[in-house]
C-alpha cells in the first residue's frame, strides 16, 4: 500500500523530532523543529558523530522524517543556511508543503513503467545472460518485475536500470525476498519477483526515494488512486 500525501502543516508541529537524510552521506543525523514560519521551517542544527555541526551547501535538496505516537512522515525540502535563534544555531530550510505517511515499510512502494535487465546468479555463481523484463513497482531499497519462471527465494540477481531521471545507469546486484505466481489462464502462470537492494549508497536511495515521491503525487493528482 502507498504512504498517504498529507499536507505538512497538518503534521508537522514546533517541537517535533527528526531525522535528518543528506545525497552523499550514509550516517543520518538527528534535529528538532524549532519554529514554522510562512515560507521557512527552522531546525535545530544537526551534528555528526564526531559532534561537528552538518552544513549543506545553499540549496541543496533533502529529505526528512518527523514521528507522531502512529507513524513517521517523510518530507522534502531544500536547505537555505544557518542562523541562531536565542543561543540555538539552527538551519533554515524551505517549508514543506507536503508529507508522506508511512505505515509498515521502511520504503513505500509504488507502481512504475520502467524496464529492468536481469541477470540470475546460480548457485555455481553463475550468471546467467541479461533478459529485459518489466518493472512491477519500486521503493528505495527494492523492486518489483515480471519473470517468465519461478524463481527461489534467496537468489541472487544483477539488475541494470536506465530509465530512472537523474540516477542514470544504475547496476546493483540484488536478492529475491518473493516468488508469487500469477495465473493467466488454464497452466499458464508468469511470476512477480520482489527484489531487495544490496549495498545500495545513501545518495542513490534518496534519488530513488525522490522519484518514487514525484510518481506517487503525480498518480494521486491524476485521481488514479493509491495502490
Amino acid at each position: 500500500m502507498a504512504g498517504e500525501i498529507l499536507k505538512a502543516e497538518e503534521v508537522l508541529k514546533v517541537g517535533q523530532r527528526l531525522e535528518i537524510f543528506l545525497d552523499g552521506r550514509e550516517e543520518h543525523f538527528r534535529s528538532r523543529i524549532e519554529d514554522i514560519r510562512p515560507d521557512v521551517m527552522i531546525v535545530a542544527m544537526p551534528f555528526d558523530n564526531q559532534r561537528v555541526p552538518v552544513i549543506p551547501a545553499t540549496g541543496e535538496s533533502f529529505y526528512g522524517l518527523a514521528a507522531d505516537k502512529a507513524s513517521r512522515y517523510r518530507f522534502f525540502t531544500k536547505f537555505l543556511g544557518t542562523s541562531k535563534e536565542g543561543q540555538v544555531p539552527v538551519w533554515r530550510i524551505t517549508k514543506p508543503t507536503e508529507c508522506e505517511k508511512f505505515q509498515d515499510r521502511a520504503f513505500v512502494r509504488v507502481r512504475v513503467k520502467l524496464h529492468v535487465k536481469v541477470r540470475l546468479v546460480d548457485e555455481e555463481g553463475c550468471i546467467a545472460e541479461p533478459v529485459v523484463a518489466p518493472v512491477i513497482d519500486l521503493s528505495g531499497n527494492g523492486i518489483g518485475f515480471v519473470w517468465p519462471k519461478e524463481v527461489k527465494v534467496g537468489t541472487q540477481v544483477g539488475l541494470e536500470i536506465n530509465e530512472i531521471p537523474n540516477v542514470g545507469a544504475l547496476e546493483i546486484m540484488s536478492q529475491v525476498v518473493r516468488c508469487t505466481a500469477v495465473k493467466r489462464g488454464e497452466n499458464d502462470y508468469i511470476y512477480h519477483i520482489g527484489a531487495s537492494f544490496q549495498h545500495l549508497s545513501r545518495a542513490i536511495a534518496n534519488k530513488i526515494v525522490h522519484y518514487v515521491f514525484t510518481v506517487q503525487r503525480e498518480v494521486i493528482a491524476k485521481g488514479i488512486g493509491k495502490d
